[in-house]
């Protein structure tokens, strides 16, 4: 009877914790992706300023993790996230979750005579970045 009472307590120490440590290994990630997000931003600026455009997807290239890490000069390794830089007018760069479709996080950049700061969704300057989901248990702060 012991052993069973036992086994009741920890299936339900295990239930509970299960939870918890799920969400903090998506936030984890979701921050890691965050900070990849800043490094493709100030990666960006240099390349505008050497190439006199932006690596986006629109000229064939930063399309993917493989094509910012080459395009850039960059060593960025992920495996929670895609990420692919679009043009608009400047540059957003999108990192999207794999396995939670709801989560994505996005840096925005402008043209260097009208910069733009680092934005992602929810929070605002550069230094203040947040992200967008469903649950909001998923978003790092």
């Amino acid at each position: 009877m012991e052993i069973i009472v036992v086994l009741v307590i920890i299936g339900i120490l295990a239930a509970l914790s299960v939870p918890t440590y799920t969400t903090m290994v998506i936030q984890g990630a979701a921050k890691a992706s965050q900070n990849n997000l800043i490094t493709i931003y100030n990666a960006q600026k240099n390349y505008y300023f050497n190439n006199g455009t932006y690596c986006t997807s629109a000229n064939g290239i930063c399309n993917s993790l493989a094509s910012i890490n080459t395009t850039l000069s960059l060593n960025i390794s992920d495996n929670n996230f895609t990420y692919t830089c679009a043009n608009t007018g400047g540059f957003q760069c999108t990192a999207t979750n794999i396995s939670n479709t709801n989560l994505i996080l996005t840096v925005t950049g402008g043209l260097p005579n009208n910069p733009t700061p680092i934005v992602l969704p929810g929070g605002s300057g550069t230094l203040n970045p947040s992200c967008v989901s469903n649950n909001n248990a998923y978003c790092p702060s």
